[in-house]
């Protein structure tokens, strides 16, 4: 029995050292995305040129991350601290945004930018929302660049706002990403 456990022990030490050893798939910075939250009077601009991206060929899916510490006011109107109030940043610091992308589109080597319906997952304040929404794709060797615009209700996510805002926001929030680029730099 104990030669099994120590053969067992063993076994797991070399599989986690070779899963280990793999190294993650790198982020590609510089990215833009800009957040519009509908008010009553005006609309408030945030934007980041901070986004980071990366693509994940086992679920074949561009990967966004944007801590929102990141999302700066794009007009004298937006309040400086609105957009980390709104997402609760200082519990949840990230926006995170998975899109799917089909390989063979990706891997066609072709500068031909294409719109393609895709599934969308955006994780607000740790609710998850699936929708299907317009992606055009300008695929490359090694990079991938896209761009959508998509629109969400505060009340569909059913996120919680802060008092101060809910009598200033009609509650649409339109996210833009805007040329979005990753590169492939493991293989260069």
């Amino acid at each position: 029995m104990t030669k099994f456990l120590l053969s067992v022990l063993c076994f797991l030490l070399i599989a986690a050292g070779a899963q280990a050893q793999q190294p993650p798939i790198p982020y590609t910075a510089n990215n833009t995305m800009q957040i519009s939250l509908e008010g009553e009077r005006s609309t408030y601009d945030f934007q980041s040129t901070k986004m980071l991206v990366r693509y994940d060929e086992n679920t074949r899916k561009i990967e966004c991350l944007l801590p929102i510490e990141n999302l700066l006011p794009a007009n004298d109107s937006s309040p400086v601290a609105m957009v980390q109030d709104i997402f609760f940043a200082s519990r949840y610091p990230e926006l995170y945004i998975e899109v799917e992308a089909p390989i063979e589109q990706l891997n066609a080597g072709k500068r031909n930018r294409q719109t393609l319906n895709s599934r969308v997952f955006i994780n607000i304040q740790g609710i998850i929302k699936e929708m299907v929404i317009p992606v055009t794709f300008t695929p490359d060797r090694n990079t991938i660049t896209f761009s959508t615009s998509f629109e969400l209700m505060l009340q569909d996510l059913r996120l919680r706002v802060p008092a101060r805002y809910t009598s200033r926001l009609t509650g649409r929030m339109l996210f833009t990403i805007h040329s979005a680029r990753w590169a492939d730099i493991r293989n260069r």
